[in-house]
């Protein structure tokens, strides 16, 4: 959830608001909102945000370009593969009969470097996660094809350049440690080694690549979220 326009640091270095960093986020607000949605899940009718349109904030309009196809680039075949290996696996015979509730929550700095006991760090309220990450190249295209994103306040186009000068860099700063554990993430760009070499997430975050097919990604979400559903229930 970012915070108003204002609110957006300047960039010490190039003199620019800086969208792409955890300070551009209203972290104590996305936890809080996370723990909401659960606990209205756990206890209907304790749901005690302002207003339930704030959980869907503004992102609805960030889908800037999608494929043409996104609708079909997971045919109805897997769906139904995918979906009847899930069942089986969960001992049920239909989706009703799921012993469980999903709650998703995407966002690029979801599991960011920092404390993850913080009460303000978004990964820490998070079971699992899926960080589905594209090379460089392909992130920079799909960035620079962008022409704006809707703000809370506004709109915001990235200046020339934006991507090289902040965006990368910031991607790699605020993710040393689990670019250091996942080396294939940043394979195709040559990066400075800082950080731990040992996952942070100790295995809690699942890594695919949005460059393999759509429906090999769907199959990892799916099997992370039912291996932490099997964990809980030994």
């Amino acid at each position: 959830m970012s915070k108003t326009d204002s609110q957006i640091p300047i960039h010490a270095d190039i003199g620019v608001q800086d969208w792409d960093c955890p300070e551009a986020v209203d972290m104590p607000r996305l936890v809080r909102e996370i723990r909401n949605v659960r606990l209205q899940l756990e206890c209907p009718g304790a749901y005690n945000s302002d207003k339930l349109d704030d959980v869907r904030d503004h992102f609805a309009s960030q889908w800037a370009n999608p494929p043409e196809d996104v609708d079909q680039l997971v045919s109805a075949d897997a769906l139904s593969s995918i979906k009847a290996q899930a069942l089986h696996s969960l001992g049920v015979a239909d989706t009703a009969q799921i012993p469980f509730a999903i709650i998703l929550v995407e966002g690029i700095l979801l599991f960011h470097d920092g404390d993850q006991s913080s009460d303000h760090h978004p990964g820490s309220v998070c079971d699992t996660g899926v960080f589905i990450y594209a090379q460089y190249d392909t992130l920079k295209t799909r960035r620079e094809s962008r022409t704006a994103y809707a703000t809370v306040e506004g709109v915001w186009a990235d200046p020339p350049g934006y991507f090289d000068a902040l965006v990368w860099p910031n991607f790699v700063k605020y993710h040393a440690g689990f670019v250091a554990a996942h080396p294939e993430l940043t394979v195709d760009k040559t990066v400075d080694e800082a950080g731990p070499i040992s996952d942070p997430w100790d295995g809690k975050v699942v890594v695919c690549s949005s460059d393999t097919a759509a429906e090999a990604t769907l199959s990892q979400c799916v099997k992370a979220i039912l291996a932490e559903w099997q964990k809980r229930s030994l």
